[in-house]
């Protein structure tokens, strides 16, 4: 009970301490109470003023607090704050005039009274005019900045104290973007309408409001460019979750000369005018006549479902074309991971594509699209075909090729189906040729009707296309397709070269890098080439190619073989140390066409046939249909011809061959000839070249035996065996088979020479000169003077006669021994003898040691050719000094000499005494000459005589004494006749 009253005392003197502070505290507001400075704790003031006049009038200097808990606001959070306490505010204050107001690091000013509000702080600054009625609070702004969102404010704020909303009317400015703004809020929501009042560049400025996910960002605000209006944004922001309310959103923008780019990889679309809608959480872009780069898009159009969810939102792209499936459309499908291995150049396209991309990486993006193509040509990979039309159905990973018929040029005419798993990167298919033929010219190189084949194509490190029946290969790189074909005898039976050529085994590999850029590498066995090497047919080839832009270059690895072929030009083969069977070169042996191709020999053989081999330093041929021309340098030459004395072994020459007949000319044309093949005739002008003839080959079987000349000839000569010449400025020479033909002309000289088939020969020369003759006789023999010669017979002999006139024989064993003989024997046995000898080399040089002159002399002989045996039966002349009569034979085998000659002499020493009467008689008797026989036997090269001139030198004196003792009327008569013998003499000389 006691401890109670003492309690009740204790609370009752507390209650009248608080009445009397009370009481003391109110006086003091109606007088104004001032501080100027108090500090406690976190709290210290300055200048401080407070006074109750009705309502409350606050005034400060400085006021400072410092709090540990104070929590992160942002300009939204502080205004409202503001709005919401400012109907305690204006109920308890009439003015309230804060100088400086710092809590913790926030400076705030704060002006209000009944008519006017400033507030200014670290988030907010508002400067208003400010009218309160009914609780109704009229704010006319003249700015609300909103520091740390760069956003300004025109216009009236109503709050309805009582309803708790607000109402915002007016303009706003955020950094270049200007528009007005029509927003509600009440305690939960905020709600808004805005529209931009000029075209702006962007609207990403919506950024620093609404956040969304990247991939919607990047269509918001990064894949479209252009003039943007923006006609409306409305919607409702959550104040308490601080978040805008999406299903609430909606706006539309448009965009004057867009460009909107589908993926970050491709170009951008060119619109004249692109319409941006968004509600429901849907972003749509509907976009008018849109281009990609020349390729029409009409009728595309791009949306985002879910546009805020990072979960559901999708990117749906509607790709709309009646352009060409070009590189344009293919760029937009490959950035999207999408291959299609179809281009289009030219044609009609239907196509509709659909792409669904979601945010998520993780789900899977969807594509359906079809095109539809009509009369267009396409490339499929760099296979170029014409498509009457195709269906290409594209589901996802899968791209289906159906009801298509393609054409490629004049080759190909089929109807292709595939199926392409991308996810795989496989495909399967199958292809039906209604027709596939590959001719040049009228050759058929490859020819399939109704054949039917299955694809298979694996694309997941390189492309590679297996054509099943045909145990083909195509493999497609980044820059090259190669194509691999292991078996040629699988083409076989399909193509008509192959079949013609007889090319059934080997392989053939091409790279293909563009229609300008090939290589290509094979390996071919068993050729039926026409070409060898050391005499052994090439039937094996390894060779390489390339293709560079108009030109492919062909070279064998094995071989000096390389060909060259040339758009608009003849094929070009060149061949080293290779031989050309030129006659196996021909399509139809019978008709002899040649391909139409021109061929380089260096070092080879080229054979016209079996026999007509020749061998080639360099030669250009030039084939065309039955003809092949040619030009080049031969090599060890089968024809008898010779300069300068050797034996024409190379020739520079230009020429044909066709139909078995050779025709060619030397560069100078100083050699034209005509060679028909078939019957080994040969038709040849000569000028300065010089014709081998051996005498044999008339019977025997060599090649020339076999072989007819008809040759012209003009400046030049006939060598026969070798060393006999018969020089010419012109003659005709045939030589047949059996038959022989000279008619040779060399200045005065005539020359005829012929063998017929009977063996009837006829030899007939006019006029030897001494040139002409010496090279014919292969020995300087004759100098001066004529020779005439006439001769026929049949078989192997000949008979005929050789006259003398004027000529001087000057290197004939026989005959100098002789006249030395002559010389020399008479002086060593009587001295009277050598008077005649002395007189004879002094007048008229015919009777001396260099030799014999015939002035009139006749040879009758006979020839065997066979036996090379000379009978001359009858020989005679008259020279001056000595006369010869008689016989000689020669048999060349041997080199033997047989015969018999009277030699007549003194002729020179009888002109002398012929005019001495009884002188004459008695020296020389009646016949008036001195005579004696020689018998000739031995070799040519070492001839031997037998002679009587000892006995007929010792017998001479004796002959004398006796004619002038015994024989006085003989010699009275001699006196007689002294001037017979003078004229007769005359007559001689004449």
């Amino acid at each position: 009970m006691r401890n109670n009253s003492i309690m009740l005392k204790i609370i009752k003197a507390i209650i009248l301490f608080l009445l009397i502070f009370f009481i003391i505290l109110i006086f003091s507001l109606f007088w104004g109470i001032k501080i100027d400075s108090f500090s406690l704790g976190n709290f210290s003031v300055s200048k401080f003023y407070l006074k109750l006049d009705k309502k409350l009038i606050l005034k400060t200097q400085n006021l400072v607090i410092h709090t540990k808990n104070s929590k992160k606001k942002s300009s939204i959070k502080d205004v409202q704050q503001l709005l919401s306490n400012l109907e305690y505010l204006l109920i308890l204050f009439d003015k309230i005039e804060v100088k400086e107001l710092k809590i913790n690091d926030n400076l705030v000013v704060v002006d209000l009274d009944r008519n006017h509000l400033f507030i200014d702080n670290k988030y907010v600054n508002i400067s208003s005019d400010l009218e309160v009625e009914n609780n109704i609070i009229n704010l006319n702004l003249y700015s609300l900045y909103l520091k740390d969102m760069n956003l300004t404010f025109f216009g009236d704020i109503k709050i309805d104290l009582k309803k708790e909303s607000a109402n915002f009317l007016g303009e706003y400015i955020y950094k270049n973007v200007e528009g007005s703004l029509k927003a509600q809020a009440d305690e939960d929501f905020f709600d808004f309408d805005i529209n931009v009042d000029k075209q702006i560049d962007s609207i990403s400025f919506l950024k620093d409001f609404f956040r969304l996910d990247e991939t919607a960002e990047e269509w918001m605000y990064d894949n479209v460019t252009g003039k943007i209006k923006l006609n409306y944004l409305k919607g409702r922001f959550d104040l308490k979750k601080q978040r805008p309310v999406i299903n609430s959103i909606k706006g539309q923008a448009i965009i004057q000369n867009a460009k909107i780019r589908f993926h970050k990889g491709v170009k951008t679309v060119d619109t004249p005018k692109l319409t941006v809608n968004y509600s429901n959480d849907t972003l749509s872009f509907d976009l008018d006549k849109p281009m990609y780069s020349n390729s029409k898009l009409y009728g595309s159009r791009v949306y985002i479902t879910n546009l805020t969810s990072l979960k559901k939102g999708i990117v749906h792209v509607s790709l709309k074309s009646d352009s060409i499936l070009d590189e344009n459309i293919l760029e937009i499908l490959r950035a999207y991971d999408i291959k299609l291995p179809i281009k289009q150049l030219n044609g009609n396209l239907d196509s509709e594509l659909l792409l669904e991309i979601p945010y998520l990486a993780s789900k899977k993006m969807h594509a359906k699209g079809s095109f539809k193509v009509e009369q267009a040509l396409l490339n499929l990979g760099t296979f170029e075909f014409f498509a009457n039309n195709a269906d290409v159905v594209l589901n996802d990973n899968i791209v289906t090729i159906e009801k298509s018929s393609v054409e490629h040029k004049d080759m190909l005419n089929a109807n292709l189906q595939l199926k392409i798993d991308t996810s795989k990167k496989e495909a399967e298919g199958k292809v039906h040729i209604n027709s596939f033929e590959i001719k040049k010219e009228k050759e058929e190189l490859i020819s399939l009707k109704d054949f039917d084949t299955n694809l298979n194509i694996d694309f997941k490190n390189k492309t590679t296309i297996s054509l099943e029946k045909l145990l083909t290969k195509l493999q497609i790189n980044e820059d090259s397709l190669n194509i691999n074909i292991p078996k040629l005898s699988i083409a076989y039976p399909y193509s008509g070269l192959l079949r013609e050529l007889n090319l059934k085994k080997g392989d053939l590999k091409i790279d293909i890098y563009d229609e300008n850029n090939i290589n290509f590498d094979a390996n071919v066995k068993d050729l039926t080439l026409p070409l060898e090497k050391n005499g052994q047919k090439i039937k094996d080839l390894n060779v390489n190619g390339v293709v560079k832009n108009d030109v492919t270059f062909i070279q064998a690895k094995n071989y000096d073989i390389n060909i060259v072929l040339k758009n608009g030009k003849k094929p070009l083969l060149k061949l080293k140390d290779i031989d050309l069977l030129l006659y196996e070169t021909t399509n139809d042996s019978s008709k002899k066409e040649y391909p139409n191709v021109d061929i380089q020999l260096n070092n080879s053989l080229l054979k016209l046939d079996k026999e007509h081999i020749y061998k080639i330093l360099w030669a250009n041929l030039y084939l065309n249909n039955s003809k092949v021309d040619f030009e080049g340098e031969g090599l060890n030459l089968d024809l008898p011809i010779s300069k300068d004395g050797e034996r024409v072994s190379k020739l520079l020459i230009d020429g044909s061959y066709e139909k078995s007949f050779v025709n060619l000319k030397t560069k100078d044309k100083k050699l034209q000839l005509s060679y028909d093949l078939s019957n080994e005739k040969i038709k040849m002008f000569l000028e300065n070249y010089d014709v081998i003839f051996n005498m044999n080959d008339e019977d025997e079987g060599t090649k020339e035996n076999t072989t007819s000349y008809y040759i012209e000839g003009k400046n030049s000569n006939i060598i026969i065996d070798k060393k006999h010449i018969a020089k010419a400025t012109k003659y005709n020479f045939i030589f047949e088979k059996n038959f022989t033909e000279i008619s040779l002309n060399n200045k005065s000289t005539t020359f005829f020479y012929r063998k017929d088939k009977n063996k009837n020969i006829i030899v007939d020369a006019k006029n030897m000169n001494d040139e002409f003759l010496n090279a014919l006789l292969g020995k300087g023999l004759i100098k001066d003077g004529n020779v005439n010669l006439s001769a026929s017979g049949k078989d192997d002999l000949i008979n005929g006669t050789i006259s003398f006139t004027n000529s001087k024989i000057v290197d004939l064993a026989i005959l100098n021994n002789l006249i030395i003989l002559i010389n020399t024997s008479p002086a060593i046995i009587n001295p009277f003898l050598a008077i005649p000898s002395v007189v004879g080399m002094a007048t008229s040089g015919g009777f001396n040691l260099n030799g014999y002159r015939i002035i009139d002399g006749k040879v009758e002989f006979s020839y065997d050719f066979k036996k090379k045996f000379l009978d001359m039966k009858k020989i005679h002349t008259e020279g001056n000094g000595i006369d010869f009569d008689g016989f000689l034979s020669v048999d060349f085998v041997t080199s033997a000499v047989d015969g018999k000659l009277k030699l007549i002499f003194f002729k020179d020493y009888s002109k002398i005494v012929n005019y001495i009467p009884v002188i004459n008689y008695v020296l020389l008797g009646d016949k008036k000459r001195v005579d004696t026989e020689v018998t000739i036997y031995g070799t040519l090269e070492e001839p031997k005589y037998k002679t009587n001139l000892v006995e007929e030198g010792v017998s001479a004196p004796i002959n004398v004494l006796k004619r002038i003792f015994t024989s006085p009327i003989d010699l009275i008569k001699s006196l007689g006749g002294i001037g017979d013998d003078k004229e007769e003499e005359e007559k001689k000389e004449e």
